[in-house]
């Protein structure tokens, strides 16, 4: 009787299974190819089981086109390639589609349930983080910066030389100058809209967004969140320099 050294482990995932989840996934993209992430998202077993019993994540695509095949299938290429790297303009036109479909700003669990063309961490990673990336794609749809009281937001590459001395000095609100973790903060909570007529440039076109002192710096008002409002142009004009917010 010969004997085999290995083991064969009793809990192994069969062929079948695998390629059956893998199918499930191509259903959910609409039988266009999708790589690991995707198929982290949607599939209840790992990639990594996808490599281990196909040698390669490509392999295993291409064992899944061969079983959709016989179903008269077509699993489609996928126009963009995994590794692509995004310019910025790409990045922003993808968020425009999504927050005009939406209607408003995009939560990680809305973006990925789209699904979007451009993953959610490509965003985190080009802008270190998702505010920030919301942040830069308003000031892209308004070809300026948000201003607080007409000073410029810091972009978020430089805004690890100039946070820590206006955090230090701001932490009770005393000076005019509002960090841009706070100015972040106030923005995400307005949903990137104006408080008084909710326009927003992700969706109205020629609209400008500030941060607005709710109770005016000059009256005595703090520079802090409790303190401050997102404000379009038009209404924080027309607001001047009343006490007043809603």
């Amino acid at each position: 009787m010969n004997y085999k050294f290995q083991r064969t482990r009793i809990d192994k995932i069969s062929k079948e299974k695998i390629i059956g989840e893998l199918e499930k996934v191509a259903k959910v993209f609409k039988y266009i190819e999708f790589g690991k992430r995707d198929f982290a998202k949607f599939g209840n077993i790992s990639a990594t089981t996808v490599e281990n019993e196909f040698g390669t994540w490509r392999k295993g695509l291409a064992a899944l086109k061969e079983h959709l095949r016989k179903k008269d299938l077509t699993l489609t290429p996928r126009k963009i390639p995994y590794n692509r790297t995004y310019s910025d303009e790409e990045l922003f036109k993808e968020m425009d589609r999504v927050w005009t479909k939406l209607k408003h700003r995009p939560s990680r669990n809305e973006w990925e349930v789209f699904p979007p063309k451009i993953s959610y961490g490509t965003y985190r990673h080009r802008f270190n983080g998702w505010q920030n990336a919301c942040l830069k794609f308003i000031e892209y749809k308004m070809g300026t910066n948000i201003l607080v009281d007409n000073e410029p937001v810091i972009n978020s590459k430089d805004s690890q030389q100039h946070r820590s001395k206006d955090d230090y000095k701001n932490k009770e609100g005393s000076t005019r100058t509002v960090p841009l973790n706070i100015r972040l903060k106030v923005l995400n909570r307005d949903a990137y809209r104006c408080v008084f007529c909710g326009r927003s440039p992700a969706t109205d076109i020629g609209v400008k967004l500030h941060i607005d002192h709710k109770t005016p710096f000059s009256k005595g008002g703090k520079s802090t969140f409790d303190n401050l409002q997102t404000l379009c142009q038009d209404c924080n004009l027309g607001k001047s320099d009343e006490v007043y917010n809603r």
